[in-house]
């Protein structure tokens, strides 16, 4: 039995898509606990309305696990598939943006 071929290596481009990407993701994730307080109306917690809690609460979860589930995936050599995966919120987060705007 013979052993699979490892996946070519990515080329750099594709490392600083993904880098710049994860930098975007910690900018979303610090953006959204630095606006928690105006959402809920108090720097305590989660004491506002339960649709803004749960909306927030998964708005996070998902800039800090898209990231991390983009990684996992690189490093089984799809790449472009991460790339997706980490770039995913904060083009969600522009697109809002030009909606509501």
């Amino acid at each position: 039995m013979t052993t699979p071929d490892p996946a070519p290596a990515a080329p750099l481009a594709l490392k600083l898509a993904l880098s710049l990407g994860l930098l975007a993701n910690a900018g979303l994730a610090i953006l959204l606990i630095a606006i928690s307080g105006f959402v809920f109306g108090a720097q305590e917690g989660a004491n506002g309305e339960a649709s803004a809690v749960a909306g927030w609460g998964s708005t996070l979860a998902i800039s800090v696990l898209a990231p991390v589930l983009g990684l996992m995936v690189w490093r089984r050599g799809r790449h472009q598939l991460a790339l997706a995966m980490v770039w995913l919120p904060p083009l969600a987060l522009m697109v809002g943006a030009l909606v509501v705007l």
